[in-house]
């Protein structure tokens, strides 16, 4: 009597091609970077006005403490903080979205992978490995570095352009980079598959 192969196993012989979460990755990339600024600058912040915080309006501001915060906010100005989490969470470096586990995704996209492209297939990977790994570093960084990140400007200011070489701009552009390598990707495996 011969033993059988076990279901687990003969399922994990079973291998499905990534080009859907490929893609998927590509759009939300594409997504992020079409709604870059919306995803970067956070207008949560109130302050209170400077005109209240003047040696002369030293009882007022006493006054306006003792209720608790329970004053008019109308009178707050509204400030914006440059922030780094919807681009990292995007970026699935915090285990959410498509791109988690991305990379170990587009390398089993080599087993469907026609042979003849294989040496592009792997450069591209590797394209893609260090733009990934760029952005990533660099949209940690902007959460502590990125002057915009830790001082409020207005939300007048906001619509301004923020500074071209801050972490998070050029986190942009290597997530540019990885997009650009990912539709490349894609292309191969598509071609592969025809």
């Amino acid at each position: 009597m011969q033993p059988r192969i076990s279901q687990a196993k003969a399922a994990a012989t079973f291998k499905t091609n990534p080009l859907d979460n490929l893609i998927e990755a590509r759009d939300t990339l594409d997504t992020l970077l079409s709604n870059y600024k919306r995803a970067t600058i956070d207008c949560t912040y109130a302050d209170v006005p400077r005109e209240l915080l003047e040696s002369k309006n030293k009882e007022l501001l006493l006054e306006k403490a003792s209720t608790f915060a329970l004053f008019d906010k109308s009178v707050s100005v509204e400030s914006c903080k440059t922030t780094n989490r919807i681009v990292r969470d995007y970026l699935g470096v915090t285990g959410k979205g498509p791109l988690v586990g991305i990379e170990k995704e587009i390398q089993r996209g080599l087993d469907f992978i026609d042979p003849d492209d294989l040496d592009d297939y792997v450069a591209e990977l590797e394209n893609f490995s260090q733009s990934y790994s760029k952005a990533s570093s660099l949209s940690y960084a902007a959460g502590i570095a990125d002057f915009d990140s830790v001082n409020n400007f207005s939300k007048q200011d906001a619509e301004e352009a923020r500074n071209d070489s801050s972490n998070l701009a050029q986190a942009k552009e290597a997530i540019r980079e990885a997009k650009s390598s990912l539709d490349r990707l894609v292309a191969l495996l598509q071609q592969g598959t025809l």
